[in-house]
């Protein structure tokens, strides 16, 4: 501290001070965040400490720790103003999502209002259903093939259809009896290695009955197990029989009490069992059309096994089962439908 500044040491030398937590007293600079919205046709004044007005009259409010310096009454924004160095995809997707949020980029000059953008270069990735339609009918053509009336029959439309096999192009052709996998086996690793994951949302749950009574309880209640735990599922011979998993895994698609199913959280995130409610629709159409249940489809439960936070060496051993009969039943499948039968 220069010597022109000593009586600011001076002053807080003389504890205890009047003071704020550290922090509470600094100012917030909207300047840019007013020069994007301006550019966006938003242009808007500083009404009060938190507060601003755009044009049109509705008020936007910032986040702030400073409270109403005034015993005045506050005025209720119709806008929650957010205005942060970075944004994030989470806050752009609130914003997209939410009508009352005020989103503004200054950096890459972008801004959302009335959940839409409305300024900038519009940078969001393809949305997800077609790309998980994608997946699920080359998770049906793998190993069998189909015809195009087989997969809407499954439960897709034909524009779904449609759009799919021209996502997969040259991995897929057709035939005199269908669509399949232009190099046998193919669609394999390329359904189970580039399946994007099921999005959504995942919890935790522990419980003290046994991994399969669990399963039965999480059956019962709609869901689909995956993983390692359908091998002790009976009429599944894919994966080895080795010890049991540490985890079960279950996805479903309607909301699910697991207080009343015998479950409670699981605090630690080791152990337990994990409930999914995923955003990919079409897991529960693929187990449908395999036949199945109680469980996901062999695409899926190598998906599984594939992401799971931990991963030993069975569950990497059941993995490869998966991987190495489904290439088999796509081998023999092809031999069935192209050699054997002419």
């Amino acid at each position: 501290m220069g010597l022109r500044l000593e009586w600011v040491a001076a002053a807080y030398a003389g504890r205890p001070q009047i003071t704020m937590p550290y922090g509470l007293g600094d100012t917030t600079d909207l300047t840019g965040a007013l020069a994007v919205l301006k550019l966006a046709g938003l242009p808007a004044v500083v009404e009060s400490h938190d507060t601003i007005r755009l044009a049109d009259g509705r008020r936007a409010r910032f986040p702030s720790l400073t409270q109403q310096p005034r015993d005045e009454p506050a005025v209720a924004p119709e806008l929650l103003l957010l205005a942060p160095r970075t944004v994030t995809t989470t806050q752009v997707a609130l914003a997209e999502q939410t009508e009352t949020v005020l989103l503004v980029d200054v950096d890459r000059r972008r801004a959302w209002v009335d959940g839409k953008q409305v300024l900038g270069v519009i940078e969001r990735w393809k949305d997800a259903a077609p790309i998980y339609v994608t997946f699920a009918v080359a998770r049906m053509l793998a190993v069998n093939g189909a015809t195009f009336d087989r997969l809407v029959r499954a439960g897709l439309t034909a524009g779904q259809v449609d759009d799919a096999l021209a996502r997969l192009g040259k991995r897929v052709h057709r035939t005199d009896i269908g669509w399949e996998s232009r190099k046998v086996g193919g669609l394999v690793d390329f359904a189970i290695a580039c399946y994007p994951g099921p999005g959504g949302v995942r919890t935790q749950w522990t419980s003290d009955l046994p991994l399969p009574e669990q399963a039965e309880r999480l059956i019962g209640a709609g869901c689909r197990i995956s993983g390692r735990a359908i091998s002790d599922r009976p009429g599944y011979p894919m994966i080895g029989k080795r010890d049991l998993p540490y985890r079960l895994a279950a996805f479903t698609e309607q909301e699910v009490d697991m207080t009343v199913l015998g479950f409670e959280p699981d605090t630690v995130g080791y152990a337990g069992t994990e409930l999914i409610r995923p955003a990919d629709p079409t897991i529960f159409l693929t187990a449908a059309a395999a036949g199945y249940r109680d469980r996901t489809d062999d695409f899926i439960t190598a998906s599984t096994l594939l992401r799971a936070d931990f991963r030993d060496d069975d569950d990497t051993a059941a993995l490869d089962d998966v991987r190495n009969l489904l290439q088999f039943a796509a081998d023999t499948g092809y031999d069935l439908r192209h050699n054997l039968l002419n």
